[in-house]
């Protein structure tokens, strides 16, 4: 009898061609789960909260000096363990979390609150934080209600924040040179040599003229490095910089256009590429390896659709509430992640990579929690809401106790025979754990779709799983929210050729 086997799943998420006739490898639906480096499919990482922290009245999370770091304003700490879920740090142990002291900025006629953490590093040994504040004027001035950046270095200065008048009050900054590079309008400015605080000393201190290099009449709008070089990005440009410990070597390397980014908090470095959120979609900067050339690349139209309608969603949140699009890459998990706020929870558009594996593809992955940041530690993930800490661990399989609803749905496959009539007779899967097994059999409507049958582990042993179908091509469909663990390795199935059907 006739049969056909799917096995290989390595082109992950890809919505560029209609659902009837894509390619066998690329998937139509892949929620909460992922490609393997073996080509296969697997249930996400879940939640696992940890009940010994309460987080509320702290922001950010970034992995600072070997722990978990968060920021509160001065004045007003929160409690945290101190004798329990430690980390080994060299021969020493230390509390997984603490935590860093903020002043607030005095704004004359406006009060000020901290909401956010843009941006944490160590410098010179102490934390350099870029933080995001609510600034609240008189009800009676135009906008009384606004946002604002300040810069802080959590040294043995008796205030945290950065006096310097040219030190710039914006999102995003990034560490190269042994100094500290900041956005700052139509340019980027820069500190002193090993001075966080000093943004004045001439011929040590002072910025990068970006605006003279760009065709552009918009200012800039993020910071960061990329192997030896410093990326300046507009909203549809970037620059590569050469920067050095003397600041007269200064100079620019190469301009692109066409892709630039609005969202600082996206940038992550992996291997040989830099990921950002475009408003187009993800993009990319790569380095061709024989020639050291950097380039854009779009590693992210597979799922540019999707994604812009997450990035109007995002924008359509109150400013005031909304937390901004963020990102990072988990080397744990081999994958790059940025999280979008829907509001009450969170988005999650993962890429895999993996050079050798040749592995290089998207996920969706959906969250029940406001997730606000993520950092890695100790070769573990974790994730913070407003008030929670979560490990993001592989050997859990809800979201704290929430059922996490995987859907696998491959698209329409005609055993490369198209518009041929078969009977398709059964089936044969190879899965761990169990999942609910239908079909869409016309493209034209998708809502047509098989009573679903509940399947689990290696079929091929025993009887094969009765389908009873007329069609000229499949959908598979596959659902699991159990408490378990789920992969699918194959799936195989067996028809009969009708004949034509025009």
């Amino acid at each position: 009898m006739p049969s056909v086997t799917f096995n290989d799943f390595s082109g992950g998420l890809d919505l560029r061609l209609p659902i009837n006739v894509q390619d066998a490898s690329r998937l139509w639906v892949l929620r909460n789960a992922y490609v393997t480096l073996g080509r296969r499919l697997k249930k996400r990482p879940c939640l696992k909260r940890l009940a010994d922290y309460t987080l509320t009245g702290s922001y950010g999370l970034e992995n600072v000096n070997g722990q978990l770091a968060v920021f509160v304003p001065r004045g007003s700490p929160i409690t945290l363990p101190t004798a329990m879920a430690t980390i080994q740090s060299g021969t020493s142990f230390k509390p997984l979390v603490t935590q860093y002291q903020l002043d607030i900025p005095s704004i004359a006629d406006a009060s000020a609150n901290l909401i956010g953490i843009n941006y944490a590093d160590i410098f010179q040994g102490y934390p350099y934080v870029v933080a995001k504040y609510l600034v609240q004027y008189s009800p009676s001035m135009p906008n009384p209600t606004q946002l604002a950046y300040y810069h802080h270095y959590v040294d043995t200065n008796p205030s945290t924040l950065i006096a310097d008048v040219n030190c710039p009050r914006t999102p995003s900054a990034t560490k190269a040179a042994s100094r500290i590079f900041a956005i700052n309008g139509e340019t980027v400015r820069y500190c002193a040599a090993g001075a966080a605080r000093n943004w004045t000393t001439a011929s040590d201190a002072g910025f990068l003229p970006v605006a003279l290099q760009q065709d552009t009449k918009e200012p800039c709008t993020a910071v960061g490095t990329f192997q030896d070089s410093l990326v300046v990005f507009f909203p549809e440009g970037a620059q590569i910089w050469d920067v050095a410990v003397d600041p007269s070597a200064n100079q620019i390397r190469k301009r692109i256009y066409g892709v630039g980014t609005n969202y600082p908090m996206t940038l992550a470095s992996w291997a040989l590429d830099l990921g950002f959120l475009s408003q187009f979609g993800f993009r990319s900067m790569t380095v061709a390896a024989n020639t050291d050339r950097i380039d854009d690349t779009d590693l992210g139209v597979p799922i540019d659709a999707p994604v812009v309608d997450d990035i109007a969603t995002s924008n359509a949140l109150s400013f005031v509430s909304r937390i901004e699009p963020f990102g990072a890459w988990i080397p744990q998990l081999g994958q790059y992640w940025c999280v979008f706020d829907n509001g009450v929870t969170s988005k999650v558009w993962a890429y895999s990579f993996s050079k050798s594996a040749k592995i290089g593809c998207w996920s969706e992955y959906t969250l029940p929690v406001r997730a606000t940041a993520l950092a890695s530690l100790g070769g573990k993930v974790y994730l913070r809401t407003a008030s929670a800490l979560y490990e993001i661990d592989a050997g859990t399989f809800t979201d704290d106790g929430t059922p996490v609803p995987v859907e696998v749905q491959m698209a329409f496959q005609d055993a490369k025979s198209p518009g041929v009539s078969k009977q398709f007779t059964g089936a044969d899967y190879v899965m761990v754990g169990g999942a609910d097994v239908s079909f869409k059999y016309d493209p034209r409507d998708l809502g047509k779709e098989s009573i679903p049958q509940n399947i689990s582990g290696d079929t091929r042993p025993g009887d094969v799983i009765p389908v009873e179908i007329q069609a000229t091509a499949l959908a598979p469909v596959f659902r699991h929210q159990a408490d378990e663990d789920f992969e699918l390795t194959q799936a195989t199935f067996y028809f009969q050729v009708l004949g034509a059907i025009r």
